[in-house]
């Protein structure tokens, strides 16, 4: 049985799709496709994206080019100047996004965007298992 980040891939419905669709409504067309492809497909090369995509929402637009083929090292607070609440923000549309519950404790450690890359990566692979 495919899985999605510890839901049934086949069980994502077309209600759940829009539903996904109206909490990235400020994302990019782009990253609201792939999060809808991922949630049917659970193929985990999305997530990049996706997280980019999410995180790009939250940043002010003149700092949005630094994502642009962002190395993991970025630390997201330093470098984009984002603050604890917005980190807690892009956290809940990742939760969306992905059809995943993230706990608190979990994201303390997350500073950089590797660190958010290749968490987003194991939690969604746990959720296959």
């Amino acid at each position: 049985m495919l899985q999605c980040g510890g839901m049934n891939c086949q069980n994502f419905t077309a209600e759940d799709e829009q539903a996904l669709r109206e909490s990235l409504k400020r994302c990019s067309p782009e990253t609201i496709e792939k999060a809808v492809e991922y949630r049917k497909t659970g193929n985990v090369d999305l997530l990049g994206d996706v997280v980019i995509g999410i995180i790009s929402r939250f940043v002010e637009s003149d700092m949005r080019g630094k994502l642009v083929n962002a190395p993991d090292s970025m630390v997201l607070v330093d470098e984009l100047g984002l603050d604890s609440l917005t980190m807690v923000e892009i956290v809940l549309s990742v939760e969306d996004a992905l059809g995943t519950k993230i706990e608190n404790d979990e994201i303390q450690s997350l500073r950089t965007l590797g660190d958010i890359k290749g968490f987003i990566r194991n939690k969604a692979q746990e959720g296959s298992k």
